[in-house]
């Protein structure tokens, strides 16, 4: 079972509205492939906590990764952190 960020998008008040996924894959060489998504939800954060989130510094394991792969991954984390998902 894998799960992830599938999409998201910023309001104009500054919150994101995220769907998240639970489905099944394969891992090949730490990559998920022939990914089946079981369930899906959609998942929001506040305005504050949005704008609070995005605006982090960069860390060294930032570099190299899409703007849009280090929000996913951000939106994800703090979803997980918060209790929003369990896996």
């Amino acid at each position: 079972m894998y799960s992830a960020i599938a999409a998201y998008s910023k309001q104009e008040d500054g919150s994101i509205n995220a769907k998240y996924v639970l489905g099944t894959g394969e891992d090949s060489d730490g990559s998920v492939t022939n990914f089946t998504p079981i369930i899906s939800d959609y998942k929001w954060i506040d305005a504050v906590a949005a704008k609070e989130l995005m605006k982090k510094p960069l860390t060294k394991d930032d570099i190299g990764k899409t703007t849009e792969q280090i929000e996913l991954e951000r939106i994800y984390t703090y979803l997980k952190e918060n209790g929003q998902i369990v896996i």
